[in-house]
C-alpha cells in the first residue's frame, strides 16, 4: 500500500513539473518577411526564447503594407490563446483596436521596430529613429557643405519608423544646410522596385538633384540600382538606412556615401526579453532603445563596425 502510495505522489510530482516546465507560447509579427532586417530580429528573438524557455512562432505578412494581415494574424492567436505578442506594427493607428482586443484578453504586448500613435504605455524596443535619421544628416552636410538640391525619398506615411527617420534627416539637414533647397514629399513605395521606378521618374523631371537620403532598406537600394542605371552613381550624392549585400557593394565601391544601420539582433533580443518580464509580471521601462551606427568606406572595416555587419553578409544568401 505504501508502495502504490509513493508511485502515486511521484506521479503527480512529475505532471506538476511538467506543467510548470510548460514554455509560454508566443507570437512574434513582423512588418514583412523580404528584407534581411527582419530575419536578423527573427535570430534574436529565437535565439533568446530558447534559452527561456518560450515557444515562439514568428508569421506576418509578405511585404510591409499588410496592416490587416497582422490584423487577421493577431486576431487568430488571440483564439489560439497565446500568452504574448511581439508586434512590429505596420501602421501607428490601425491596428489599436485589434491590440486592445487581446490585451483585454489577458494578452502581453510588446511593440518592436515602430512605435504605435496610442502606445498606451505598452513597452516599446527599437531604434531612436529621429536620432538616427539626423546622424546621416550630419554626414552629409559634412562631406558636402555646397549642395544646393536635395531629395529626402521618403518610404511610407503609414510607416511611423521611417517617418521619424525622415524628420530628422529633415529637422537636421535644414538647419546645417539652410542654402539647400529640399524636395521632402516624394514617396517610393514599398519594394525595391517601387523605388527604383519611382527615382527614375523623379529624376527624368528633376536632374538637377545632388544629394539624396533613403529610411529604410527597399529605398536604399531601389535608389541605388536606379543611380547605377542612369550612370550617376557617385555623381549625385546618397546616404541610406538599413543594410544587405548589395548596399555593403554600394559603400564599397562609393556608389553610396554612408548608411545608418540598427541592430535587429538585439532588437530582437530585448523584444523577447521584455516580453518574458512581462509574462512574469515584472516592472519593465516603456522604452528600451537600441543603438545606430553611420558606415560610411572610411570605417566599414573597423572592428566595430564588422561585428555588426558581418552577420548580414554571412548568414544571407545574396
Amino acid at each position: 500500500m505504501r508502495l502504490i502510495h509513493f508511485l502515486l505522489c511521484m506521479v503527480f510530482l512529475q505532471s506538476a513539473c511538467n506543467v510548470m516546465a510548460a514554455p509560454f507560447k508566443v507570437i512574434f509579427i513582423p512588418k514583412g518577411a523580404t528584407h534581411i532586417f527582419w530575419k536578423e530580429i527573427a535570430r534574436g528573438a529565437e535565439d533568446t526564447a530558447k534559452n527561456l524557455n518560450i515557444e515562439m512562432v514568428w508569421r506576418g505578412p509578405s511585404l510591409e503594407d499588410g496592416v490587416d494581415a497582422q490584423a487577421r494574424i493577431i486576431d487568430f492567436y488571440i483564439q489560439q490563446k497565446y500568452s504574448g505578442i511581439i508586434l512590429a506594427p505596420n501602421s501607428p493607428e490601425k491596428l489599436d483596436k485589434t491590440i486592445q482586443e487581446a490585451i483585454r484578453k489577458g494578452i502581453k504586448v510588446v511593440v518592436v521596430d515602430s512605435p504605435l500613435t496610442a502606445q498606451n504605455k505598452l513597452p516599446y524596443v527599437g531604434t531612436n529613429n529621429k536620432e538616427a535619421g539626423a546622424l546621416a544628416a550630419a554626414q552629409a552636410a559634412k562631406d558636402f557643405p555646397q549642395v544646393k538640391k536635395i531629395l529626402l525619398l521618403r518610404y511610407s506615411p503609414q510607416h511611423s519608423s521611417t517617418s521619424q527617420r525622415e524628420q530628422g534627416f529633415l529637422e537636421h539637414i535644414r538647419k546645417l544646410l539652410p542654402q539647400a533647397e529640399i524636395i521632402d514629399n516624394q514617396y517610393t513605395g514599398i519594394t525595391v522596385q517601387n523605388a527604383e521606378s519611382s527615382l527614375h521618374t523623379i529624376l527624368a523631371r528633376i536632374p538637377d538633384i545632388e544629394l539624396i537620403f533613403t529610411p529604410n532598406e527597399s529605398s536604399t537600394e531601389g535608389a541605388v540600382r536606379a543611380l547605377k542605371a542612369k550612370n550617376l552613381s557617385g555623381k549625385i550624392r546618397h546616404y541610406g538606412f538599413d543594410f544587405n549585400h548589395k548596399i555593403n557593394e554600394a559603400i564599397k565601391d562609393g556608389s553610396l556615401n554612408g548608411v545608418v544601420i540598427q541592430d535587429p539582433y538585439l532588437m530582437g533580443k530585448k523584444a523577447m526579453h521584455t516580453l518574458f518580464e512581462l509574462l512574469e509580471n515584472k516592472q519593465i521601462p516603456a522604452l528600451l532603445e537600441t543603438p545606430a551606427l553611420l558606415i560610411t568606406h572610411k570605417n566599414m572595416n573597423n572592428p566595430e563596425v564588422r561585428s555588426k555587419t558581418d552577420p548580414f553578409l554571412k548568414l544571407y544568401a545574396r
